[in-house]
């Protein structure tokens, strides 16, 4: 247990002896502050009795004590402020690097499929284009197949017209002749 410190203080010319853990020179101090204090209060009001002077002097302490305390923590909010504005920031900021990872991961495998959807396409086109040459050539042999169909069909036409001048008939479906 520590050393418990006797002082005897002086307030409104009256002679205190004060016991405390604290050192004589904090006990005078605060002796002295009540003194300082009450002497002003009464010399305000030479009316007021030593326990009046006392219970305002008191109530002035007290209200001077809830202002500091309220100060106090309104300073210690300011200096965890920056504290948790920097926790916040760095959550943030792990979030933000958490979303740019994912959205980096989407972007190459948006890229991976887009490569992998030109390949294909090029596969597509060279099969279009190979399916067009093709067409081509079955339209090209479709008009020749049709030009000869007509130039047979002007043939007949034409040995028609011979056989009829002749005067015989030839039956073509048949192969006869009359």
């Amino acid at each position: 247990m520590a050393q418990k410190n006797k002082v005897t203080v002086k307030i409104m010319d009256r002679d205190y002896t004060v016991v405390s853990d604290d050192s004589r020179e904090h006990m005078q101090r605060v002796a002295n502050y009540v003194d300082d204090r009450m002497k002003a209060i009464f010399d305000g009001n030479k009316k007021l009795s030593t326990s009046m002077t006392g219970v305002l002097t008191a109530l002035n302490i007290a209200d001077e004590y809830f202002k500091v305390l309220e100060e106090k923590e309104e300073l210690e909010k300011r200096i965890n402020s920056p504290q948790y504005e920097l926790k916040s920031a760095r959550d943030e900021l792990d979030a933000v690097v958490q979303e740019f990872e994912r959205r980096s991961q989407a972007y190459e495998k948006m890229v991976h499929e887009f490569s992998r959807l030109i390949d294909t396409s090029s596969i597509y086109e060279t099969g279009v284009a190979q399916l067009r040459k093709r067409m081509e050539k079955l339209d090209h042999e479709l008009k020749v197949k049709e030009e000869e169909l007509k130039r047979s069909r002007e043939d007949v036409l034409e040995l028609e017209k011979v056989v009829s001048k002749e005067g015989r008939k030839i039956d073509f479906d048949e192969g006869t002749t009359e």
